[in-house]
């Protein structure tokens, strides 16, 4: 069963951009609203090019629009500052968007689409709330409480893979009343996340091929843990994406102590 939202779009979004409110606000409205434009556009266009032709279309367009969107409003209107590792994600974002377009084949339910669209969105902005609350005693970038103690862990990517993975599980059990487990490709998610972001550097060795020695291991352990996963008897809410999340948080854990 596919889900009616763009849950990879989404889980990347609850990953790396739910640091603070702000970035989780931005980035949740711009998914629906490029995957709603999207999906209007290819069932008017998509039933009248070839199939191949259909999905490159789809994959150009929607990092077009993603990449765009994103630097029109939050560079040019609400003069954000962005870091470049951002303009990379914004690029996957569309891919992801793209992806789930592709999925529905020309056949969306634009009611569940925005209903489950908006149960990501909240999750998105909670996890938001959660994160920079935890780490700045913030919301919003309003400071609520001084702590004499932050847990400025709250930031790391760590926890927001945890996070994400237990996100997507309740919006499984909430929208997946039937019980079928929601099919995703996790390592759509993960891979522009270790690009980015690796668990640990080694400095005796050139950034690339540092980098290069990072993203294989990590992705040798998380082939592994998926590989046992696949036979785990887990609720089907849990199956798939959210327990690959937070599995991609131990290793992450497991790593930064190197």
């Amino acid at each position: 069963m596919k889900a009616k939202y763009p849950i990879e779009a989404f889980a990347l979004a609850m990953v790396v951009f739910s640091q603070n409110m702000r970035n989780a606000l931005v980035t949740g409205v711009f998914i629906l609203f490029i995957t709603t434009l999207g999906l209007v556009l290819d069932r008017l266009f998509g039933s009248k090019i070839p199939r191949w032709s259909r999905n490159s279309c789809n994959i150009i367009l929607m990092i077009a629009l993603t990449y765009s969107i994103f630097q029109i409003v939050i560079i040019a209107v609400l003069g954000y500052e962005v870091e470049n590792t951002d303009y990379i994600l914004h690029i996957f974002l569309g891919i992801l968007i793209a992806k789930h377009i592709i999925d529905s084949e020309g056949n969306s339910d634009y009611n569940r689409l925005l209903l489950e669209g908006a149960g990501a969105f909240a999750t998105l902005l909670i996890i938001s709330i959660i994160r920079e609350f935890m780490a700045e005693g913030a919301i919003y970038g309003f400071e609520i409480f001084d702590f004499g103690y932050k847990s400025y862990g709250f930031s790391n990517v760590i926890m927001g893979f945890f996070l994400t993975g237990i996100g997507i599980a309740i919006l499984n059990r909430i929208f997946n009343k039937d019980k079928h487990i929601i099919k995703s490709e996790s390592l759509l998610v993960i891979i522009p996340v270790i690009l980015i972001i690796q668990p640990f550097t080694i400095d005796s060795i050139s950034l690339w091929a540092s980098m290069a020695i990072t993203i294989t291991i990590v992705l040798l352990l998380f082939y592994s843990i998926r590989r046992y996963l696949m036979f785990s008897r887990l609720s089907k809410e849990i199956k798939s994406l959210p327990v690959e999340m937070v599995s991609m948080g131990i290793i992450y854990m497991v790593l930064s102590m190197f």
